[in-house]
């Protein structure tokens, strides 16, 4: 459970008033929080270079140097991604055996296409990633072919998300303990945005009376 100051509080509740008023909101409970994709890629910036683990059989350092390009159509989401790999090993078993490969550097640049579906029942995200790589692969080393060939592999199937783990906020407010839930009751995109509906419940744990 996340515990908030009162004055954190306070100024979700006036957010909640604004969005009631001028924003795409049903009643006070629902809110529906609208992402461009320019507030996106500002989000991304910052934690790039990203280190990334893509498997127990791999060795070395792998970074998403950059993720550029960000566009969001109907219920998809397109981007460039700029990987790098240094020092790159692969060990496989064969039979009893473990054999081992070093394959360098990596310098992998792709472009990619999500497609987005959210299950209201099971309240999971489903994305399938669809990899979009250079025509021309005359260049790539080694570590470029395996690499490659990976993100392919894992291409066009749906991974499922659990966004509904989202823990509870308490705080205080008034001499009453609030407990705040949240609950994604849809995830959709379009025009350039990314559309979350968030159905929000407040409980009264008690008073303190002084």
């Amino acid at each position: 459970m996340i515990k908030l100051p009162k004055s954190v509080v306070i100024a979700i509740l006036f957010f909640l008033l604004f969005s009631a008023a001028s924003a795409q909101v049903k009643n006070f409970k629902e809110l529906t929080v609208v992402v461009p994709a320019e507030s996106i890629a500002k989000f991304i910036q910052p934690l790039l270079p990203y280190s990334i683990n893509i498997g127990k059989n791999f060795s070395g350092s792998f970074w998403v140097k950059s993720i550029e390009n960000i566009k969001i159509a109907k219920d998809r989401v397109s981007f460039s991604a700029h990987i790098y790999g240094k020092d790159i090993g692969y060990s496989a078993k064969i039979g009893k055996q473990t054999a081992s490969f070093k394959v360098g550097n990596v310098n992998l640049r792709n472009q990619w296409e999500a497609s987005l579906r959210y299950d209201k029942s099971k309240k999971k995200l489903y994305i399938k990633p669809h990899i979009e790589g250079p025509q021309n692969k005359q260049d790539f080393s080694q570590g470029d072919i395996l690499i490659d060939t990976l993100f392919n592999a894992l291409g066009d199937i749906e991974y499922p998300i659990d966004v509904n783990r989202i823990k509870p906020i308490a705080t205080e407010l008034f001499d009453t303990e609030l407990t705040i839930n949240t609950d994604i009751s849809d995830v959709y995109a379009d025009n350039n945005k990314l559309f979350i509906e968030i159905i929000a419940t407040a409980q009264k744990k008690g008073a303190n009376n002084q």
